[in-house]
């Protein structure tokens, strides 16, 4: 990648400094960038969670007609509790994406919202459910 980088922009060497200077900086930014990237979306492996984090991922994995009863009422009371915090329009999003299984286009045409609003409003909404989850989950083990 950096090679690539480094003949797209050899046009812009102006000779000024040492091509190992410059070299160097390019290599040095592509290696800074890719860091900042990986901060905003990080990459989870299973050895790095904890014993009670593989549990929950377990748990998850397992589709809800595999449940105990008792499981899936709370499953879904947990959920229901999540979108009641919710904005209407996040709701509607998130229950057509994700409950209802509708595909981005198909929630532009029902709610005539933009591609990207809806986007926005579905990260926007998980982000909230994530941290009412956290909080719920820092409560129970208080």
């Amino acid at each position: 990648m950096i090679f690539i980088k480094i003949f797209q922009k050899l046009s812009q060497f102006s000779g000024k400094v040492p091509l190992e200077h410059w070299v160097s900086r390019i290599a040095v930014n592509t290696c800074l960038n890719q860091i900042e990237s990986e901060k905003v979306r990080p990459e989870l492996r299973q050895a790095d969670l904890s014993e009670e984090e593989q549990a929950v991922v377990e748990n998850l994995e397992v589709s809800s007609e595999e449940l105990a009863p008792d499981r899936q009422l709370a499953s879904r009371q947990l959920v229901e509790h999540l979108l009641q915090m919710l904005k209407p329009v996040e709701r509607v999003v998130i229950d057509l994406l994700y409950l209802q299984g509708r595909s981005v286009e198909e929630i532009h045409k029902i709610t005539g919202m933009s591609v990207a609003a809806i986007k926005v409003r579905a990260f926007r909404a998980r982000q909230r459910m994530k941290a009412q989850l956290e909080k719920i989950g820092a409560q129970t083990t208080s």
